[in-house]
């Protein structure tokens, strides 16, 4: 019966009765996860149970990294490089912007930016590859994360470049080539961050890095370094200090 007073009524009521009715279960299942996610006490009161905003985090890394470099063409054989690998263990200090956004209950994404430097220690089986500092370019940063009590767990993506102003490369010949690459980068990670205060936590991440410079225009530039095919493969692990820092003051008491 009710299906045929349904049918019955006027188009405007049959489309307006669906829509209020999803309306109203939107906003009691909103309502709902508002009431479980406000916030939970802590030793230090109550804190959010999604941890939004800005955050400022400052991080140490070390990694191992294997180099691959090979040559496309030469215009002499005092320029010539056959094809080898290089490893070598590396050091990093960052400095990473992230804004957090909660989606529902507990769970969230994150953008923002890195920036910092690489170091070599040199301490690779394979010489042939200087690979000195690395600047790296503000990156392009995203990714998802989902809160707990005290800590929250993250997984992410970033794009940059690095810089090495002073990477050498030796010859077949035993010659010193600077090359100054820049290659992109592409970085895939996991972390967590333990929060031992309402404001700060200690930061735990492990991830891959792929940095690669690909030979341009089919190696028709008129450059050494266009002549070269260079790849690196990291593996990382850091850890650092994150503030959240909404309230500036949070930082400094």
């Amino acid at each position: 019966m009710v299906k045929r007073y349904f049918n019955s009524a006027p188009l405007l009521i049959r489309t307006f009765i669906p829509l209020i009715t999803l309306s109203q279960l939107l906003y009691l299942n909103t309502k709902a996860f508002a009431e479980d996610s406000i916030a939970i006490e802590t030793d230090e009161g109550y804190v959010p149970v999604f941890r939004s905003g800005h955050n400022l985090s400052i991080f140490y890394s070390a990694e191992y990294s294997k180099w691959d470099v090979s040559q496309k063409i030469s215009s002499s054989s005092n320029q010539k490089i056959s094809a080898f690998q290089s490893h070598a263990i590396n050091s990093g200090l960052f400095l990473r912007y992230s804004y957090h956004i909660n989606l529902i209950s507990r769970f969230g994404f994150f953008v923002g930016t890195t920036t910092g430097f690489l170091t070599d220690f040199n301490l690779g089986s394979n010489t042939r590859l200087l690979q000195s500092h690395g600047y790296l370019f503000p990156s392009i940063l995203g990714g998802l994360t989902y809160n707990l009590a005290k800590s929250r767990i993250l997984a992410g993506i970033e794009y940059s470049a690095v810089w090495y102003k002073f990477m050498n490369v030796k010859t077949d010949a035993d010659i010193v080539k600077n090359i100054s690459p820049v290659p992109d980068m592409i970085c895939i990670f996991l972390g967590l961050d333990y929060f031992f205060k309402k404001n700060k936590a200690f930061s735990f991440q492990s991830g891959w890095r792929l940095q690669q410079i690909t030979p341009l225009n089919n190696n028709s530039s008129a450059t050494y370094l266009n002549t070269l095919s260079i790849k690196n493969n990291s593996y990382f692990a850091g850890f650092g200090i994150t503030f959240q820092i909404g309230d500036i003051n949070s930082i400094i008491n």
